[in-house]
């Protein structure tokens, strides 16, 4: 039962993480935008001058934004939710698979967010990590894909006999 508490908790810790990170992007919502705005800009870019995707103005920032805001509070709902679901579901077999599968899937946003988003496509296509805004954010970026992949695989681990 200890695994299952464990998971529970995991999950939960994962949305409340990803619901953090998205509250305090809105409440600093302007420096959030600036900040989108000059990784999307390739300003400063010294090392690797020429990119293969285009320069994207502020307003191509405002929706890169919003998607970046949908896919973390996506990743912090379905966590928590998963968290819970994994957590009452414990002592029963087929309430904890289905609320596995949900937690799988939290698990995945978080990944597709912070490793997807940040990663490949700021890091990866834009270059991000070329200046010290980008770089910093590409580097808590991996840490918080690192925290998902890590709950996933503990989430696919059979589970102990207690």
């Amino acid at each position: 039962m200890i695994d299952r508490n464990l998971k529970a908790l995991f999950m939960v810790l994962l949305g409340l993480m990803a619901l953090f990170y998205v509250g305090h992007n809105l409440i600093n919502l302007a420096i959030a935008h600036e900040n989108i705005g000059y990784v999307l800009s390739q300003k400063d870019h010294e090392i690797y001058p020429s990119n293969i995707m285009p320069a994207m103005g502020p307003g191509v920032a405002w929706i890169v934004l919003i998607v970046i805001f949908a896919s973390e509070i996506a990743a912090g709902v379905v966590s928590l939710w998963a968290g819970l679901k994994l957590w009452t579901g414990r002592s029963d077999a087929a309430a904890y698979a289905n609320a596995m599968t949900l937690a799988k899937l939290g698990c995945g946003l978080v990944i597709f967010t912070w490793f997807g988003l940040f990663n490949v496509f700021g890091g990866a296509a834009y270059n991000m990590w070329q200046t010290q805004i980008g770089h910093g954010s590409m580097a808590d970026a991996f840490t918080f894909a690192a925290f998902g992949f890590f709950v996933l695989i503990y989430l696919c681990q059979p589970e102990a006999a207690d």
